[in-house]
C-alpha cells in the first residue's frame, strides 16, 4: 500500500504532494501550481493510480476540514470500491478560517498602535475594512411558480417577498444581512435614481414596489437569521425569472450572475411537479456552460433546489424517483453531477411564521379544530411521521454538515420527549419538521461555500494589503537606516536623489513615457474575441432556425412560435451581451496591467544612471503599495396565404342499402351522412416564418461588431487618460518620499538618533511582517 501525503493550503492556494515520503517529480500531474483543490480533486483517483501504479492507497491529507471533506467525497465512493480501489484516510487538521480571522484582527490592532502614521492612514484602514467587509452575493433564480419568493421568505423567517402565483418579481431585490430589525430599504429606478426610502420595510410595501413600473431595483438591509453579519456580509439577490423580467437589463443581470466569470453562489429553484419546461432551457444551457470550467468549485457554486415537495401525497408520489428524474433532466442539459437539495419551502415558512410562538401539542380535538393554524400543525405532525418526507437524507451533505444536522436532530428529539412540557415538546417537533423540510441543509450549504471559497479569498486579500504596505514602509526605513549609518554613503545618496529628481523631471523622458502608453493597442485582440462571440451567437440562431421544418401552420400557431422565438432571442442576446462585457472588461484590465508594468519599468529606469552604490535607491519600492421590438403580426400577415378547404357542415341520415331488404330492413339503424361546405383558410410555412424572424436579427448582430470595436477604443482611451492622471499622483508621492530622504541625509547633527530610530522601526516592522506572513500558514 502506497503512502501519499497531500498538503493543501487554501489561503496561499498551494499544494505539496509526497509519495512514500518523497516529493513528486517535476513532471507529475500533482504539480498543479496555484490551482484550487476543487479545480482538480475530481481527477484524484485517476492521478493516484497513474502516479502510484496501485489502487491501494494510504492517504494523509493535511488541510482544512471543508477541503478534507471534498477529498472524501471523491475517494470514499462505492463505484471506486467496485473497481478495486482501497483507501485508508488520515486527516491532519489545519488552522480553520475562524482562527485566521482572529489572527488578522489582533495584528491589525497592533499595527494601529504601532509607530507608523503611514499605516494608520484612511487608505490603509479602508483597504482593511473593505477586505474585511466585502459582500458575498447569493443569487436566487427560478422560473415562474417554482416557489422562489417562498424560499427566500423561509430563509428570512418572515413574509417579505410578495407571494403570487403569477409572475410577480419584476424588480431586482438585494437583501443584505446586517443583523438589525426591522428591514429598511432604498428603492431605485432603471437609471439608478433613488425614488424613496423606508425604515420599516413591510410585505405591503414590497407588493407596492413590485407593482410600480418605475421601480427597477430594491436594496434592503435587515437580519438574515442563518448567518452572522460579523462573520460575512451576505446578500440575497432576487432576480426576475426568465419569463417575466420587464426589461433586457434585468435579463442580462440574471445571465451575468450565471456567467462563469462570476463568483456568485446560485440557488436555482425548480418546481418538483413541473420541471422540464421551456422557460428553463436557455438558462440551464448557460449554467452548463459556466460549470464546464474550474472543476468542483463551479459545481459547488450552483445549488439546485427541488421545491414544492410538500405537495406530494403518500402512495401517489415518490420523492426519490422525482429527484432521480430531476438529475437525469439536468444531466440531459449538460449539467453533470448537480448538487440537488430537495425542499418544502412552504412548510419551513409556515413553521417560522404562522407557528413561530405557537405550541402544537396539548390540545383536545375540539380545541384543535377551532385553531386558525390547525392545518399547519397537522402538516408538522405529518412531515415528522412520514420518513419518505425527511428531505435532509436526500441532500448531498458533507460529513461536517451531517454531524451538525444530526446534533440538531438529537436535541430536537430530546425536546419532543418532554411529554409534560407542551411548549418544549412543541419546539422540538417544529425543529424536527424544519430539518425534514430541507431548509436547514440549504442554509448549511450556503455557509460551507462561503467558508470554503469566499472567506479564504478574503483572508488572502487582507494579508496582501498588509504585506504591501509593510514592505513599502520597510524599504523606506532601510533607506533611512543606510543614510544614517555611513557619511560616505550619505553623500552618495544625496547625489543619487539629485540625479533621480533630474531624470524624473526630464521633459523628454516624460514625453517618451507618454508615447509608450499611447502605443499600447488591445483593440485588435479584443476585436478577434468579439468576432468569435458574435459568430457563436449567429451559429446558435442558425441552429434554432434550421430546427423549424417546412410545415403548414395557422397564424395563431405562428404567433405562439414568434413568442417562443422572442424569448429565445432575448435570452441569447442577454447571454451574448454578458460574454461581450466580460471580454471587454478583461481586455481593458489587461491594458491597465500593461500600463502599470510600463510605469514600474519607468521608475526602475530612473535609477539606471545614478552610479554604483550598495544603497542604490529603488523608487519603485518606495510607492509599490499605493433589441428593438419585432412586429410578429406584420411578419405573419406578409407571408400568410389562403386556400379553399372543405369542412363538415351538418349532415343527414340515410337508410343503409340493406334497409330495403324485405323482413330485415327494420332491424338496422339509418346511417349518418355528413354535408360539406367550402371555406377559405389562412396558413403559412413554419420554416419561412422562422427565416423571416431571424434574418433581420442576424443582420443587426453583424452591424454590432464595429460599434463594439469603437466602444472598446473609447474605453481604452479613457483608461489611458485615467492612468496618466494617476501617474502624476504617484510621482508626487515619490517626490515627497525623496524629499524626506534628502532631509534625513542633510540632518548631520542627529545621525545617531536617526540610526537608532530606524533600527527600532525596522525591528518592529520585521516582527509584524513575520506575523502577517504567518497568517497564511496552515
Amino acid at each position: 500500500m502506497k503512502e501519499v501525503m497531500i498538503k493543501y493550503n487554501p489561503y496561499k492556494v498551494e499544494t505539496f504532494v509526497t509519495i512514500d515520503h518523497d516529493p513528486v517529480k517535476e513532471n507529475s500531474v500533482f504539480n498543479v501550481g496555484d490551482r484550487r483543490l476543487q479545480e482538480w480533486v475530481e481527477k484524484l483517483p485517476e492521478w493516484l493510480y497513474k502516479e502510484c501504479n496501485t489502487k491501494k492507497i494510504h492517504l494523509i491529507f493535511h488541510g482544512t476540514q471543508p477541503d478534507y471533506e471534498d477529498v472524501l467525497s471523491v475517494l470514499d465512493d462505492d463505484n471506486l470500491k467496485k473497481k478495486g480501489y482501497e483507501f485508508e484516510f488520515v486527516h491532519i487538521p489545519a488552522k480553520e478560517v475562524e482562527d485566521k480571522e482572529k489572527q488578522i484582527k489582533e495584528i491589525f490592532d497592533e499595527i494601529q498602535k504601532g509607530p507608523f502614521e503611514e499605516l494608520k492612514q484612511p487608505d490603509v484602514i479602508n483597504a482593511f475594512e473593505n477586505a474585511q467587509n466585502s459582500e458575498f452575493h447569493v443569487s436566487v433564480v427560478a422560473t415562474m411558480s417554482a416557489g422562489k419568493s417562498t424560499l427566500i421568505n423561509a430563509l428570512l423567517h418572515q413574509k417579505l417577498m410578495p407571494l403570487k402565483q403569477e409572475a410577480c418579481t419584476a424588480t431586482i431585490t438585494e437583501i443584505k444581512d446586517n443583523d438589525q430589525f426591522p428591514f429598511r430599504a432604498d428603492v431605485y429606478d432603471k437609471d439608478g435614481n433613488k425614488l424613496e426610502s423606508t425604515e420599516n420595510l413591510t410585505y405591503k410595501e414590497m407588493e407596492r414596489f413590485n407593482d410600480d413600473e418605475k421601480v427597477s431595483r430594491i436594496k434592503a438591509e435587515g437580519n438574515i437569521p442563518f448567518v452572522d453579519a460579523n462573520d460575512v456580509n451576505l446578500v440575497l439577490e432576487d432576480t426576475p425569472g426568465p419569463n417575466n423580467s420587464r426589461n433586457q437589463e434585468h435579463k442580462e443581470a440574471t445571465y451575468r450572475m450565471l456567467s462563469e466569470s462570476s463568483k456568485t453562489l446560485v440557488l436555482y429553484i425548480l418546481n418538483a411537479g413541473q420541471f422540464a419546461i421551456n422557460d428553463d432551457n436557455n438558462l440551464l444551457n448557460h449554467v452548463a456552460k459556466s460549470m464546464e470550467v474550474n472543476g468542483k468549485q463551479s459545481k459547488d457554486r450552483f445549488i439546485f433546489v427541488v421545491n414544492k415537495l410538500d405537495d406530494f401525497r403518500k402512495g401517489e408520489d415518490n420523492v426519490e424517483d422525482t429527484l432521480l428524474k430531476m438529475r437525469k433532466y439536468l444531466e440531459g442539459k449538460g449539467i453533470k453531477n448537480p448538487n440537488i437539495y430537495p425542499a418544502s419551502a412552504l412548510t419551513a415558512l409556515d413553521i417560522r411564521t404562522k407557528l413561530k410562538d405557537q405550541r402544537i401539542v396539548g390540545y383536545t380535538e375540539e380545541e384543535l379544530d377551532e385553531l386558525d393554524v390547525s392545518e399547519f400543525i397537522f402538516k408538522v405532525k405529518t412531515i415528522n411521521k412520514r420518513e419518505d418526507m425527511h428531505l435532509e437524507k436526500y441532500a448531498p451533505l458533507t460529513q461536517s454538515m451531517k454531524e451538525e444536522i444530526e446534533s440538531r436532530r438529537n436535541t430536537a428529539e430530546e425536546k419532543t420527549a418532554k411529554i409534560n412540557d407542551a411548549m418544549t415538546r412543541s419546539e422540538g417537533m417544529k425543529e424536527l419538521a424544519l430539518i425534514h423540510s430541507g431548509i436547514v441543509p440549504i442554509e448549511d450549504a450556503i455557509r460551507i461555500y462561503v467558508k470554503k471559497y469566499a472567506k479564504t479569498a478574503k483572508i488572502k486579500n487582507i494579508v496582501d494589503t498588509f504585506a504591501k504596505k509593510l514592505e513599502d514602509q520597510k524599504s523606506f526605513e532601510r533607506a533611512k537606516q543606510s543614510i544614517a549609518a555611513s557619511e560616505d554613503e550619505r553623500n552618495r545618496i544625496e547625489k543619487q536623489i539629485e540625479q533621480l529628481e533630474k531624470n524624473k523631471n526630464d521633459g523628454l523622458e516624460a514625453e517618451k513615457f507618454k508615447k509608450v502608453l499611447e502605443a499600447v493597442d488591445f483593440t485588435k485582440d479584443v476585436d478577434n474575441q468579439i468576432k468569435k462571440i458574435i459568430t457563436e451567437t449567429q451559429t446558435r440562431m442558425a441552429e434554432k432556425q434550421s430546427s423549424v421544418k417546412s410545415v403548414e401552420i395557422s397564424p395563431n400557431e405562428a404567433k405562439q412560435m414568434g413568442h417562443e422565438f422572442e424569448i429565445f432571442t432575448r435570452d441569447i442576446f442577454a447571454a451574448t451581451n454578458v460574454e461581450l462585457q466580460n471580454t471587454i472588461v478583461q481586455s481593458l484590465k489587461k491594458q491597465a496591467d500593461k500600463y502599470l508594468t510600463d510605469y514600474k519599468i519607468r521608475l526602475a529606469s530612473l535609477a539606471d544612471d545614478v552610479g554604483d552604490s550598495e544603497i542604490t535607491i529603488k523608487p519603485l519600492e518606495l510607492i509599490q503599495g499605493d433589441i428593438a421590438a419585432i412586429d410578429v403580426e406584420d411578419m405573419i400577415s406578409q407571408i400568410t396565404k389562403t386556400r379553399e378547404k372543405s369542412v363538415e357542415n351538418g349532415g343527414h341520415y340515410e337508410p343503409h342499402w340493406y334497409n330495403h331488404i324485405p323482413f330485415f330492413g327494420d332491424f338496422f339503424d339509418e346511417e349518418w351522412v355528413p354535408d360539406y361546405k367550402s371555406i377559405t383558410v389562412s396558413y403559412l410555412d413554419a420554416a419561412t416564418f422562422a427565416r423571416q424572424f431571424f434574418t433581420p436579427i442576424d443582420k443587426k448582430i453583424r452591424q454590432k461588431r464595429p460599434e463594439l470595436k469603437s466602444y472598446v477604443e473609447r474605453e481604452a482611451k479613457r483608461i489611458q487618460d485615467q492612468f496618466e492622471n494617476k501617474f502624476v499622483e504617484l510621482d508626487q508621492v515619490l517626490d515627497k518620499k525623496l524629499q524626506e530622504l534628502k532631509e534625513v541625509a542633510e540632518d548631520k547633527e542627529n545621525v545617531e538618533i536617526q540610526l537608532q530610530k530606524a533600527n527600532e522601526n525596522l525591528s518592529w516592522l520585521e516582527d509584524i511582517q513575520n506575523k502577517v506572513n504567518g497568517i497564511l500558514d496552515i
